[in-house]
């Protein structure tokens, strides 16, 4: 039977027009598995920051740009985690919608935490000790988290200046070699010129952009991504709704499992690389006793260094974390004459093979489980 072109025509009038679905615009791998998680079905957002490199100093490539520039909506976390998107955004971002997802109202931001509360000893910087205070770490105005100080390291003592330095002058070197790996052919022209660029925006003053790695934010986040989605194209509303919803079903067992799984630990002191990890030890229970940066992208100092070395000798602690989008070599130096253990914490999911929120929390709680077991 042959059609003529008039009766083609009719045909296709008849068939609906299918809606032209958004283009979508994410920071990093966890924001892109829960929108993701949301659009499942209907499209595939665009991830920008790649998962082996910190997002604190990363910059974009001209074919990033042109992803942002033509988005029609980009969720991403915020200034505080990424300062070289906030400016792309400003300058490329026109026509389309911007989310930050730390500044959404109900999202649980957490301020950085001091380095001599977090440390519980003096920290020797620029020649000054600091004195301990013993009041903060219940980070005032958080309410879910206000309990931790029994699970923390009250005991720990000031150290002097002297005790410091005392025997460890060599690590000088290592504060020089501290960096990011070069993963991807990203590595060193990227980092060389831009790891410390930008330091001011998130140095460790003002909210704590890590707030995907408390569960119950991305719970959040996950209806507010429908709600955004939904307005934006309406035709799919009810999609991305049920597929939040699935997420949440999800997220709200992924916590019952990582609770049980932790319990254990809940006294036990670690050492972290960078200061990332507080909304999933206060969600979950832990207190990390320090961390080896004082800020997200600065080399630490031989004395930080060296009471670092002295928190973990003081206090009898074997667990130190490494990161994969920083070089370990720093956590060797320290590590020199100390039996300790080491993990590799994972908190943007480079070794996932395919964005999902749920497994790289898994992926973050089985490595403290590791660790943590080992003490």
């Amino acid at each position: 039977m042959r059609f003529t072109p008039l009766a083609v025509g009719a045909v296709m009038l008849a068939v609906p027009a299918r809606a032209e679905v958004p283009n979508v615009v994410t920071d990093i791998l966890p924001v892109q598995a829960l929108v993701s998680q949301v659009m499942q079905g209907v499209g595939e957002p665009i991830q920008l920051l790649p998962a082996t490199q910190s997002p604190h100093s990363y910059a974009m490539r001209p074919s990033e740009a042109r992803a942002l520039q033509n988005a029609d909506v980009v969720f991403w976390i915020g200034k505080e985690l990424s300062p070289a998107m906030d400016e792309a955004i400003d300058s490329l971002v026109s026509d389309g919608e911007t989310v930050s997802l730390l500044h959404l109202n109900g999202t649980r931001e957490l301020e950085f935490r001091e380095s001599e509360t977090f440390l519980k000893l003096a920290l020797v910087e620029n020649g000054d000790a600091h004195d301990d205070h013993d009041d903060h770490a219940d980070h005032e105005g958080h309410e879910e988290h206000g309990n931790h100080d029994e699970h923390g390291h009250d005991d720990h003592e000031a150290h002097d200046e002297h005790e410091a330095h005392d025997e460890h002058e060599a690590h000088d070197t290592h504060a020089e070699e501290i960096g990011h790996d070069d993963h991807d052919g990203h590595g060193e022209e990227n980092h060389d010129d831009h790891a410390h660029e930008g330091h001011d925006d998130h140095d460790h003053d003002g909210v704590d952009p890590h707030a995907w790695l408390d569960p119950k934010n991305a719970q959040f986040w996950l209806s507010a991504i429908a709600d955004r989605l939904a307005a934006v194209d309406p035709d799919n509303a009810a999609a991305y709704r049920a597929n939040a919803q699935s997420g949440q079903v999800d997220i709200d067992q992924l916590m019952a499992d990582v609770t049980t799984q932790l319990a254990p630990f809940e006294t036990t002191g670690f050492v972290v690389f960078h200061d990332a990890y507080q909304y999933f030890e206060t969600r979950f229970g832990l207190t990390a006793s320090g961390a080896i940066l004082a800020g997200d992208a600065e080399a630490p100092s031989a004395a930080r260094l060296s009471n670092v070395r002295e928190t973990l000798h003081a206090h009898d602690i074997s667990c130190v974390f490494t990161e994969p989008q920083y070089n370990d070599k720093v956590v060797r130096a320290i590590s020199d004459g100390l039996s300790l253990h080491s993990e590799e914490l994972d908190p943007l999911g480079a070794a996932l093979t395919s964005p999902d929120y749920t497994q790289l929390i898994r992926n973050v709680a089985d490595r403290f489980e590791a660790c943590l077991s080992s003490s």
